[in-house]
């Protein structure tokens, strides 16, 4: 959210994120700083609470406020003391993160115009923060399933929802609009993108990067990948975007040009041979575990 205040342009992002394992704060933190700087170009300050219900256990709750409070200074935010808060309408534990930059300037990567014609880039792979949260929720039914190596390899991706260094190249590689994918998955970062734009778009699935790993595990769970979580995910907007996704690759990032926006209503995934079109977005299929 971006707001004109006495004092100046102010943008402000607030996310949440559910579930049992104490790793939740790093998710709402990831996509609560992301979302802020692809407007500002930094974050000066962050709100952590921690919800849960009356009978969630104490040692709980304090080991998901250490996790929120350890990975918000890793990542050198500056944060009130983390709130626990127990609630009788609390349904589970949730984080929920506030993140905000003040005194935000206009330049030519936040002035927010689209038009059609643009190249749609994807960063990173699609659901990987689904697939760590799946791995945190379901361990040990996982760890039948898979071998520790490849859960190890699961668990190397875990950074990559910190989206900071891609923001900045693209900052400086000629974006005009960053939106990140988040709830919902691709498919519902897509759709989104082009209400806002008020265009058209066409996108080639098979050019959508995903993880071998990630396939595996929505396969397991009966899930699907272009609707899950993707935190971290960042589709960028430019005129070049072979241009920004080689200068993403350089800083080894990986990215994609995924399609384009177009001068009509649809919104058109290609397939190969097959076509279809992006329907409204459907609830997260993290809702299903």
């Amino acid at each position: 959210m971006k707001f004109e205040t006495e004092h100046g342009c102010v943008v402000s992002e607030m996310a949440t994120a559910y579930g049992n394992s104490k790793q939740i704060g790093r998710y709402a933190i990831a996509a609560a700083m992301n979302e802020v700087l692809t407007r500002a170009e930094r974050v000066d300050q962050m709100e952590i609470r921690v919800c849960a219900p009356l009978e969630e256990k104490k040692t709980h709750l304090y080991d998901v406020k250490a996790e929120a409070a350890r990975c918000a200074r890793e990542h050198g935010q500056t944060f009130w003391e983390p709130e626990i808060i127990r609630a009788a309408w609390a349904a589970c534990t949730f984080v929920q993160v506030n993140a905000l930059a003040a005194d935000v300037k206009q330049q030519a990567w936040n002035k927010e115009t689209m038009r059609a014609g643009q190249d749609i880039v994807l960063t990173k792979w699609i659901g990987l923060e689904g697939t760590l949260r799946v791995l945190d929720e379901k361990r040990r039914e996982l760890g039948k399933r898979f071998s520790g190596t490849f859960l190890h390899q699961v668990e190397e991706f875990r950074e990559t929802i910190f989206a900071e260094r891609e923001i900045r190249v693209a900052k400086a590689g000629g974006v005009s609009v960053m939106r990140q994918v988040g709830e919902g998955g691709i498919f519902a970062a897509l759709y989104r993108l082009a209400k806002e734009a008020d265009t058209g778009l066409v996108v080639d699935l098979k050019a959508m990067p995903v993880r071998q790993e990630t396939i595996e595990i929505c396969e397991y769970y009966k899930l699907n990948p272009y609707q899950l979580a993707s935190t971290g995910n960042i589709l960028m907007i430019c005129d070049d975007g072979e241009a920004l996704a080689d200068a993403l690759r350089k800083e080894e990032t990986e990215a994609a040009v995924i399609g384009r926006l177009t001068d009509n209503n649809d919104k058109i995934i290609q397939n190969g041979e097959d076509i279809r079109y992006i329907d409204r977005p459907a609830p997260d299929e993290l809702m299903k575990i």
